[in-house]
């Protein structure tokens, strides 16, 4: 995880530090120590980790005294995965989040931020986070947390020990190992409440007609992206992610809210001028439309020469089951590389 990623959680941790001088601080190797300690108290009080162990490393500019990025490492259980003849049996989800301990001297201070949670979903979430922090302000007198809603829709879970007149390696052991597991529950209880938003979702949509479709609500229809990886930069408002069809060639997809656009290339021979262009474009638009595409949008050559052709699709008389089934077809069972070999011959015929 790179630096950048934690610049949010530094900028927190760090405006803690104009304060008075702890007339007796814990000193840096003992608060290193009870992190190491706390790592192992509540290592295995979630699902397991496979093996892996979490991992600390410092951070320098936040504190004299020590502070500490820790990957909080949650395995978090599917909907329907207990079920063992399921399909998803046993399956989980895996989450990575960056988290940093700080410590202040009279005190330590925790920041970690959860995954991104879209509108539809936050009521579930809301109602499972207010029942984990209650938890954790339940577990010790002298530590304090809160949650806060970011921006881009994450959540962000801030904790505080007071060390107290006489600072102790043990008594900061024990919070920080309470800190560390509840926090890692808590992504693993914004990812339930999230699934069960998505459920209710999807039952709503499915039999209903679309006519627009969100980021979200996208996602709940193709819940593959709810993996790392496919998600894309690009300028369509509903999301873009990309698809692997073959060892050497990828596709992509774009929502735009009342549409979506499966793109494929293929660069020609040579390539054509304005009017040789122009006819390979007509050819393109005359290919039959699969699976109920409404048009097909050839774009002129890139600078490297690549024509990129969208096979267009229309969300006016979808419903969600017929989206889901659409997309299926397209990316599961690779029928999008059916139309790219239709482009691809008419663009080495047309050349």
């Amino acid at each position: 995880m790179s630096r950048r990623h934690l610049a949010p959680l530094t900028l927190v941790l760090a405006a803690a530090l104009p304060q008075a001088a702890a007339a007796n601080p814990l000193p840096k190797g003992d608060f290193h120590e009870a992190l190491i300690g706390a790592m192992t108290d509540r290592t295995l009080r979630n699902v397991t980790l496979q093996g892996e162990q979490l991992k600390l490393q410092e951070v320098p500019g936040i504190s004299p005294l020590g502070a500490y990025r820790v990957n909080l490492i949650s395995v978090c259980q599917m909907l329907g995965t207990s079920n063992s003849t399921s399909a998803q049996a046993g399956q989980v989800m895996r989450f990575q989040n960056p988290s940093v301990f700080a410590n202040l001297g009279t005190n330590f201070q925790f920041a970690v931020n959860s995954q991104v949670v879209q509108p539809h979903q936050r009521e579930r979430v809301e109602k499972a986070l207010a029942e984990r922090l209650q938890t954790l302000n339940g577990e010790h007198g002298d530590l304090k947390a809160t949650l806060k809603r970011q921006d881009n829709g994450s959540y962000q879970l801030l904790a505080q020990h007071e060390y107290g007149a006489s600072p102790s390696a043990g008594h900061a052991r024990s919070r920080l190992a309470s800190t560390l597991s509840n926090a890692r529950f808590m992504i693993c209880d914004i990812h339930e409440a999230m699934e069960w938003a998505d459920h209710e979702q999807w039952k709503q949509l499915r039999g209903s007609k679309l006519g627009k479709l969100d980021r979200g609500q996208f996602i709940t229809l193709y819940p593959l992206l709810k993996e790392s990886g496919y998600e894309a930069q690009g300028h369509a408002p509903g999301g873009t992610w990309r698809f692997k069809m073959t060892d050497d060639y990828t596709t992509r997809v774009e929502n735009f809210g009342d549409e979506f656009k499966v793109w494929v290339y293929t660069k020609p021979p040579m390539a054509p001028d304005a009017a040789r262009f122009g006819a390979i474009a007509t050819r393109l638009r005359a290919l039959p439309l699969p699976l109920g595409a409404v048009r097909i949008e050839p774009t002129e050559p890139n600078e490297r020469g690549f024509i990129w052709v969208g096979l267009v699709f229309s969300y006016a008389n979808m419903t969600g089951a017929d989206f889901a089934d659409t997309m299926k077809k397209l990316i599961d069972k690779k029928q999008v590389m059916d139309f790219y070999k239709d482009v691809q011959q008419v663009v080495r015929e047309a050349s």
